[in-house]
């Protein structure tokens, strides 16, 4: 799925993942803030201000 789409289903309280995360990586939203399954919380223009290439756009899935 594309980041627009990962974006509204994390809006949602679904887990996400993507091609480049590790098979026990996801990330959701609680709020305006992007939970990790780490527990870290941060801003969305946080999260994204460092996946800024073009690579980050899709690859985005389900967390099963």
């Amino acid at each position: 799925m594309t980041k627009d789409e990962a974006i509204a289903e994390m809006r949602k309280g679904k887990k996400i993942t993507h091609q480049w995360f590790s098979h026990d990586e996801w990330m959701t939203m609680v709020g305006n803030s992007i939970l990790l399954e780490d527990g870290v919380k941060c801003s969305e223009e946080e999260f994204w201000h460092w996946r800024t290439d073009e690579s980050w756009n899709d690859g985005y899935s389900l967390f099963t």
